[in-house]
Formats: structure tokens, C-alpha cells, sequence
């Protein structure tokens, strides 16, 4: 990744104002009149996690009508790194019609802290249409990798050097199958190169497994597979592995 041919696209803001932004999204969910908390764990390995590593993780989601609105934070504990925040998304959707076809179309953004010296930040948009056995979901994204002012200062770039790569446009793509077991039991297995808090190039699709168990009409408990493999022929040298995640969703009225 050679910066000094890259023109700087976008800066990280400061501490504080990723705080302040955090909480001004949290206070939306008041105006919502149905809410959801999603928390899980998660434990895994891949090439770069020297060793097995543990997510955590608390997405909050709100509904209004044909709105919906979620925000969530994941902590990251591994070898391989002393950053904790790992990352922090904001997802906003509404339900539409194309004819008698029910769509919906979602815009995302995700940040994410890849070590102290560099962010990673995505924007996209994704349309998805579901039966009762399939799902389907498309999209874009733009992606933004960026030397912290921190790092910059630190190392001392010239003013000549940019600092920024940018990625314009991103493929994204979620292709599921679901099967009720029963009235609670349900199952879902999806091929796709996004996941809740990271999205990956085109040819690196991801197998995800999903056993979810509706205990109560407000309370769901689930675990969920996923193997990430390197790539329709890319050298094994990229970013693969898996991982097991178990969680909760409390749905608050």
C-alpha cells in the first residue's frame, strides 16, 4: 500500500466527538416505539488473531412503522492487539413496495479501529427481499482506510504524502436459506462477504450457520457458525478463519 500516491480522502475525528455522536444516536431510540437489544459472545481464530480471540458485543435496534434504526459497539479481546474497541456501526432501513414486491433498502455506515495508527470506515447501501425459505440481499459500499492524526504526527509524513486510501465501490451481496424446525426452533445458512461488524472483498465469501430458538415472544437465544475462507483463488497468506457466537435478543415494547 504505497500512501504517498494516495490523495488524503478523510480524517477520524476526535475522541470526543465520536462520543457525543454515540449519544445522540442512543437518545433516537426513545422516539421508537418497539426495542430490541441484541448482545453475544464470541470466540475464534484466524491468521492475523495470534491465538483464539473473544468478541463482545451490544447492538441496540428500534422500529417505527416501515422505519427501523440499530447501532451497536464491539469489544475485541486478543493477542494480537491492545485495542479494545474494535468497532461501532449505525444501520438505518424502511420497508418499501416495487409493485406487490415488499423491499427493503438499508443504509450502513461501520468504523473501524484496525490498530492505534489506522481506521478503517464504510458506507454502504443494501436492498433485501425475503420469502419463506429465501432470502436475498444486495448492495454497495465505499470503504476508507486512513492514518490516524495521532500516527501522523508521530511519524512525521511529509505534507506531500497522502494518507488516505479509498476504495469507490464494493460489492455486497447475502444469500440465505431458512427452515423452521419447529414454532421456536428455526434455521438459517447464509453464503455472504459482510457480517455484523465487517465487510469483505467479493471473491471472500463467508458460511454462516444460524440455530436461533424463540424462548418467549420478547426473548430469543441463538448461536451462529461462520467460516471465512481466503478466497476463489486467492493465495491462503489473506485474512481467513471462524468463529462461534452465542447471544440474546430481548425485544423491550
Amino acid at each position: 500500500m504505497n500512501f504517498s500516491k494516495i490523495k488524503t480522502l478523510y480524517r477520524v475525528p476526535n475522541k470526543q466527538l465520536k462520543i457525543s455522536i454515540l449519544f445522540f444516536v442512543l437518545a433516537q431510540f426513545s422516539a421508537f416505539g418497539q426495542v430490541s437489544v441484541d448482545t453475544y459472545l464470541e470466540t475464534g481464530s484466524n491468521v492475523v488473531s495470534q491465538g483464539f480471540y473473544g468478541d463482545f458485543s451490544t447492538q441496540i435496534s428500534g422500529r417505527t412503522g416501515s422505519l427501523s434504526a440499530s447501532t451497536g459497539a464491539l469489544l475485541h479481546f486478543s493477542n494480537a492487539t491492545d485495542q479494545v474497541l474494535s468497532a461501532f456501526s449505525i444501520q438505518v432501513a424502511n420497508d418499501f413496495k416495487f409493485g406487490k414486491i415488499p423491499v427493503n433498502i438499508e443504509a450502513l455506515f461501520l468504523w473501524k479501529p484496525i490498530s492505534t495508527d489506522m481506521r478503517e470506515t464504510n458506507f454502504g447501501v443494501l436492498a433485501s427481499y425475503r420469502t419463506q425459505h429465501f432470502g436475498y440481499k444486495l448492495g454497495l459500499n465505499t470503504r476508507i482506510y486512513s492514518f490516524t492524526q495521532a500516527a501522523i504526527t508521530q511519524y512525521k509524513f511529509a505534507d506531500s504524502i497522502h494518507t488516505s486510501l479509498w476504495e469507490p465501490i464494493n460489492l455486497m451481496y447475502k444469500f440465505s436459506y431458512f427452515l423452521p424446525f419447529s414454532k421456536k426452533l428455526n434455521f438459517e445458512a447464509s453464503i455472504t462477504n459482510y457480517d455484523r461488524y465487517f465487510i469483505q472483498q467479493e471473491t471472500n465469501p463467508i458460511i454462516l450457520l444460524n440455530l436461533r430458538y424463540d424462548f418467549k415472544p420478547n426473548l430469543q437465544f441463538y448461536s451462529e457458525l461462520g467460516y471465512m475462507q481466503a478466497g476463489l483463488l486467492n493465495m491462503h497468506v489473506n485474512y481467513f478463519g471462524t468463529y462461534l457466537r452465542g447471544g440474546v435478543i430481548w425485544k423491550i415494547d
